[in-house]
């Protein structure tokens, strides 16, 4: 029995004793981290997605024009992929600004681009293997005369694609069918248009329910907005279906990272700065109506700021609900390093990750994270530029790095795995001591154990999680119940031993 006690920790501890949440890992890439150049062409990237098997596709711009490349789950360069691992199109004048893979594993860039008289919204899409799509557009391209940017793209359930872009005046959101046509169901003949007097959208999210919500800036202040899913405003949303925040002219605030919750909640990522200086992260939070959630930390906003100077790109969400964003820190006037960091769902930094709750990492001489991915196994993967030099756009490589986590969904089922292994265990190899009970469960100061003899000598053993024995007692069992201090612990999960006349008991509690 004291064999079987001794597998358990060290099974389930294995589990739990993996590198430390925010660390890099190693077993990506050399050291955490692979960087990927292209030779003689630049590589700015703009995004990162996985795909159903847990690659990775990092995508931007290049000196060849939009690129696509892959990596397995483990950072490693899949040269399967397009020719030598990596797919272009060669866009002329054009700029790509934001990426996604759909659920059919098939790879979407989407950006500008512009024939000398006014701009085009484009859009390509990649098949997994790397080769254009034919099915999509006119030879997987799709060429739109409308709008100056385009800042976010995402795809519905159904497939359709949806796109956040600007025209100046107007917050531009397009909708196109699975093939690249416009979808004339939405708004008009594909096209919704928010007129804002001076209009920039930054990002892009679907609800549930098939509404959607985009937010930018009209230039003074702040702008969410939600439409229904035909491309109408919403008028149960803000007013008239238009949230307008942070009006000020001396304080900016952006917001490219942007999702819902599982409740409805609307969460918002990005940085905050005096005139046009962004130095702190900021994330705010929507009730599903449009007002601030003013459980979040102060009055629905939470700032932060690491090193010089710090702002964020993306934002995600733990099984669990923790946020997760990603973006860059600024060391000094000319070196930029990734940045993660990991907020509990209040909004304050979670301080078991990395090193009170972010980690910058440095790949090269400026790195800017532009991707953010939460792997199944809730590992973090950054994806960005990385420079060789601050001022030289030519020496841009692909750079991703891979950080140790972990969230409280996988530390639950762990300790299901034990409790249920404790009661399929226990009772057929202790027969004296299948009465005992612990409670209350969890407990602050005192755990009463229920069930003792008051005629045998009593054996009690508390152990974490880690294997570390932290309380032991040899007693003379007086009473039936005996009450074992643990206010010395600290806040998680433990396993009593409980031995006697050569039987052993083993019970799971938690110490608040």
């Amino acid at each position: 029995m004291k064999l079987i006690f001794t597998l358990i920790v060290l099974c389930f501890s294995g589990e739990l004793m993996a590198q430390k949440a925010g660390t890099p890992d190693s077993s990506f890439g050399v050291d955490g981290k692979t960087i990927t150049s292209f030779g003689d062409y630049y590589a700015e990237c703009v995004g990162a997605a996985a795909m159903n098997d847990g690659s990775i596709i990092a995508a931007g711009n290049s000196g060849k024009g939009f690129f696509a490349c892959k990596y397995s789950a483990n950072g490693l360069f899949d040269t399967s992929f397009g020719i030598n691992g990596i797919a272009f199109y060669n866009h002329y004048l054009g700029i790509a600004e934001t990426m996604t893979v759909g659920s059919d594993n098939k790879i979407l860039i989407a950006g500008y681009g512009t024939n000398g008289l006014g701009y085009y919204i484009t859009v390509i899409r990649f098949n997994p293997d790397g080769t254009l799509d034919s099915g999509f557009g006119i030879n997987g391209i799709i060429k739109t005369n409308v709008g100056e940017n385009c800042h976010d793209i995402t795809v519905q359930p159904d497939g359709k694609i949806l796109i956040a872009a600007e025209t100046g005046t107007s917050f531009l959101v397009l909708r196109y069918l699975q093939n690249g046509i416009l979808d004339s169901s939405f708004g008009n003949n594909g096209l919704a248009l928010t007129y804002l007097g001076l209009g920039s959208t930054t990002a892009i999210a679907l609800q549930k329910d098939g509404k959607m919500l985009v937010t930018g800036s009209n230039g003074s202040s702040n702008v969410l907005v939600r439409y229904d899913s035909n491309g109408n405003k919403d008028s149960d949303f803000g007013m008239n279906g238009e949230v307008f925040f942070f009006k000020n002219s001396k304080f900016i605030s952006s917001f490219p990272g942007m999702v819902v919750q599982t409740d409805g909640m609307i969460l918002l990522a990005g940085s905050e700065g005096i005139f046009s200086i962004a130095d702190s992260i900021l994330l705010v939070r929507f009730n599903s109506n449009g007002s601030f959630d003013t459980s979040f930390g102060k009055k629905g906003r939470v700032a932060s700021r690491f090193e010089y100077r710090s702002e964020a790109t993306r934002v995600a969400l733990e099984k669990d609900g923790k946020i997760i964003i990603c973006g860059d820190v600024v060391i000094d006037s000319y070196h930029d390093h990734f940045l993660v960091a990991k907020y509990n769902t209040n909004g304050t930094l979670d301080s078991l990750f990395g090193h009170d709750g972010h980690q910058v990492t440095d790949i090269d001489a400026t790195d800017i994270a532009r991707g953010l991915i939460v792997q199944q196994d809730s590992k973090i993967v950054l994806a960005g530029l990385a420079a060789k030099s601050a001022t030289e756009p030519f020496g841009y490589e692909v750079g991703l790095t891979r950080y140790n986590n972990d969230d409280e969904t996988k530390k639950q089922i762990i300790v299901q795995k034990i409790k249920h292994y404790l009661q399929t265990h226990n009772d057929a190899q202790a027969t004296t001591l299948n009465t005992i009970s612990v409670y209350p469960n969890p407990a602050q100061n005192i755990l009463h154990v229920k069930g003792l003899s008051s005629t045998q000598k009593i054996k009690l053993t508390v152990v974490d999680l880690n294997g570390n024995v932290v309380v032991s007692r040899e007693l003379s069992v007086v009473s039936n119940v005996y009450n074992l201090n643990i206010a010395s612990l600290h806040a998680g999960n433990y396993l009593l031993k409980i031995e006697t006349n050569g039987e052993t008991v083993t019970k799971q509690f938690v110490k608040e």
